[in-house]
């Protein structure tokens, strides 16, 4: 063999480690211990103004605080993503706007499917409420599920890669975005009923898609509400990871902060 063509069969050989390395680093399975059911959002084309007084408290959170809801503005399902398992197709979530802001300003590390990087936590945003959907005779309440405050954050690149996603409205093949909320499970009581976490290892990491589906009217009941609503998948919505988190200890959040800053500058 030539010398010309043993070093294209080197640069071949190369090129294709390369893009078998980079494949095999977001094809990665769930962390041990997580739920590994994905979800997704609709946005109800007429949100649910409904405030109600709830005490809710996350390890970010360490005391019970109280804030409000304020709307119901998506409904949160599950979906198949690349023939990904979901556990319960019982188990939805709502979408309620929360009236206080609390800033948290902390640093984790969250690894799921698509890796393990540093992030950075800014400020509360929502809570998500288990839910039912189109359920015939559903349980008062809503499932017994966890209950998740969710933060914006960012810091964790977005996979490079499109992927399969499947509910039993649709289907498509989307690719995924930056990192935009993390959602840690919480304790919240609300009009005297005590919700305790059921999974204190799962949480979500929430990536910025940009579906656009035809418009659904499912019944949706949970602990606050139970309305019929117009649903629809339009830009911009969330696909909602499975995942774990670790606090990064005080000491080294300085220096993670720095890298984060050069990172997305």
């Amino acid at each position: 063999m030539s010398v010309k063509a043993k070093t294209l069969l080197s640069l071949v050989l190369v090129a294709a480690c390369l893009v078998l390395a980079r494949s095999n680093a977001y094809a990665q399975s769930d962390p041990t211990g997580v739920d590994s059911t994905h979800y997704w959002t609709y946005q109800l084309i007429d949100p649910v103004y409904f405030p109600q007084p709830i005490v809710v408290q996350d390890q970010f959170l360490p005391a019970p605080i109280t804030n409000v809801t304020d709307s119901l503005t998506r409904l949160v399902n599950w979906v198949y993503k690349n023939n990904s398992t979901v556990r319960d197709t019982m188990i939805h979530y709502t979408w309620w706007n929360l009236q206080n802001k609390y800033p948290v300003n902390q640093f984790v590390t969250v690894t799921n499917q698509f890796g393990s990087y540093d992030v950075s936590v800014y400020q509360l945003d929502f809570l998500l409420a288990p839910a039912w959907k189109n359920n015939p005779s559903p349980i008062q309440g809503g499932p017994e599920a966890n209950h998740y405050l969710c933060y914006k954050a960012n810091g964790f690149p977005p996979p490079p890669l499109p992927y399969s996603l499947q509910d039993e409205w649709r289907n498509d093949y989307l690719p995924v975005g930056q990192l935009e909320y993390l959602c840690v499970p919480c304790s919240k009581q609300h009009n005297g009923q005590n919700y305790a976490i059921v999974d204190s290892v799962t949480h979500l990491a929430l990536y910025r898609i940009h579906p656009l589906s035809d418009i659904f009217y499912p019944q949706i009941q949970d602990q606050f509400v139970q309305v019929q609503r117009a649903v629809q998948q339009r830009p911009i919505e969330y696909l909602m990871v499975p995942s774990l988190k670790t606090l990064i200890p005080t000491d080294i959040k300085t220096s993670t902060w720095g890298k984060l800053k050069k990172l997305y500058r």
